[in-house]
């Protein structure tokens, strides 16, 4: 027919131009441009298929991995790791976050359940000679005199089927269950397990619900529950960008935080994460004091940076050898934009350095770690955001907190403007526990700041807003609201909603 025919030129038309893509650009890139292109992600949202999207998204992570590992992340040479982890027998493991669900069984030995934690535990088997199991002895058993550890006395099995017992029922959280049965299929009756017993359980309890019809009440109740359709999870934390996608458009929210659906990077982002890591790298190593400490920036032997007696002394060629070891060559539309960026840098680190040798700032020392990308969880209400503060600096007892930017700088910040810095503040007060004198966005391409400081009317305003915004997300249908916003969505290439 002529719809296959469609189809078919369509898939070929795909393949020839990623034939192309995939010489020139990462794996990721050339992922999320098939997915788009070939109408695969915009398939999967309309089912609402939250497995596959789950999925899709841990293997772009793996993905991301194997990029931020790799010298050359070209897609032969993901293909050629993916084959040899195939061909060594490595199976792959898919991550599962019990916290934010989706609500499911977890089935798992006591052994694969050490060190996890869960809500709910449901111990089986409570029965004897089930568990405890019947000692078994080894195939090959060790002669006593080749065994150095000193033989425990008593009843070893028992003691290590005791241990087993309480690890499994210390990895519930809130309620742990145990069951047990009379028929295993065998001749005899099952008998109540001896742990069980020793935490005050009886048969006589086991009748007593038979009598009762607790049993059968509980199954047909069961029976007659309707299957409801898998509810919409929140993430257990929450962030400014959060907030801020919900407050654009609510499905935008949904995409991101809660489908997670892979998006086209962009270049400011790029970039942006360029320049962040550069003066982090940069003002780390200006900032350390062990002198005597001595150093290169990169593990290499042949070049040595000179440190003097109060502190590591770096110049402009150091400084732009950390721009050109942090610099992200992805998502760049072009050739001339990615140039055209690199240059922007070049000049954004000339700049910065020029300031920084008139004027070299002291960071700030917390937990005796220098507040660089300091990560915080702040607890507003019963909430929790998360967020890392760029940079905390120190100078004469005052403490000021410096989040960059590299878009255009603001004449006028606004009360929307002002947010981030001041949750950094409430954050800063009640977890750091330092008292900041100023908030400072540094507008890296023109080198302006912005400072204010919150007031406490602000900061207890801005408290309720959040808890506000939260409460409206835990009972959001997530309805698009399209407007002017949609040309700036990373998903508007698969959104039915888009205003265009």
């Amino acid at each position: 027919s002529s719809k296959t025919q469609e189809k078919i030129v369509s898939v070929l038309s795909l393949i020839k131009n990623h034939t192309i893509f995939a010489k020139e650009k990462a794996v990721s890139e050339i992922l999320v441009s098939f997915l788009e292109e070939s109408g695969y992600i915009k398939y999967l949202i309309k089912k609402e298929d939250k497995e596959q999207l789950d999925l899709l998204n841990q293997f772009y992570k793996r993905v991301k991995n194997f990029e931020g590992a790799t010298i050359e992340p070209t897609l032969n040479n993901f293909m050629r790791e993916i084959n040899l982890e195939i061909e060594s027998g490595e199976e792959g493991k898919l991550e599962f976050n019990h916290e934010q669900g989706p609500d499911m069984i977890k089935v798992m030995t006591i052994h694969g359940a050490k060190g996890l934690e869960f809500k709910y535990v449901f111990l089986v088997n409570m029965v004897d000679k089930r568990f405890p199991t019947i000692e078994r002895k080894e195939l090959i058993e060790l002669p006593e005199d080749l065994i150095k550890d000193i033989k425990p006395t008593g009843d070893v099995h028992l003691q290590e089927e005791r241990r087993i017992c309480y690890v499994a029922i210390t990895r519930a959280k809130k309620d742990i269950y145990f069951t047990s049965a009379e028929d295993y299929g065998g001749v005899r009756k099952k008998k109540l397990s001896r742990f069980m017993i020793e935490m005050g359980y009886r048969e006589k309890e086991k009748e007593k619900a038979k009598e009762n019809g607790l049993l059968a009440d509980r199954k047909n109740s069961l029976e007659k529950r309707k299957i409801k359709p898998m509810p919409d999870y929140l993430p257990e934390h929450f962030s400014f960008s959060q907030l801020a996608a919900f407050d654009k458009c609510p499905l935008q929210y949904k995409f991101a935080f809660i489908l997670k659906v892979p998006t086209r990077g962009k270049a400011v982002f790029s970039f942006g994460k360029t320049m962040h890591n550069t003066f982090y790298n940069f003002l780390k190593y200006a900032n350390e004091s062990n002198a005597s400490n001595q150093r290169n920036l990169f593990g290499f032997e042949e070049k040595t940076v000179k440190v003097s007696k109060k502190e590591k002394s770096l110049n402009l060629d150091d400084l732009m050898e950390i721009y050109e070891k942090n610099w992200i060559d992805e998502w760049y539309e072009n050739k001339k934009q990615k140039e055209e960026y690199y240059k922007l840098g070049r000049r954004i680190v000339k700049d910065f350095y020029s300031e920084f040798s008139k004027n070299p700032p002291k960071v700030l020392k917390i937990n005796n770690a220098f507040a660089l990308e300091m990560p915080f969880n702040l607890k507003i209400g019963e909430y929790t955001l998360y967020g890392v503060v760029d940079r905390i600096d120190e100078k004469e007892g005052e403490v000021a907190i410096i989040d960059y930017k590299t878009g255009n700088s603001k004449d006028k910040l606004s009360l929307d403007d002002k947010e981030q810095l001041l949750i950094y503040q409430i954050a800063a007060e009640e977890i750091f526990k330092i008292k900041p004198k100023k908030l400072i966005y540094h507008y890296l391409s023109n080198g302006k700041k912005a400072s204010f400081l919150g007031s406490e009317k602000e900061k207890e305003r801005l408290k309720e807003k959040i808890i506000q915004e939260i409460e409206e997300m835990k009972k959001s249908d997530f309805k698009p609201t399209p407007g002017w916003q949609c040309a700036f969505c990373d998903f508007k290439d698969i959104c039915d909603y888009v205003q265009r």
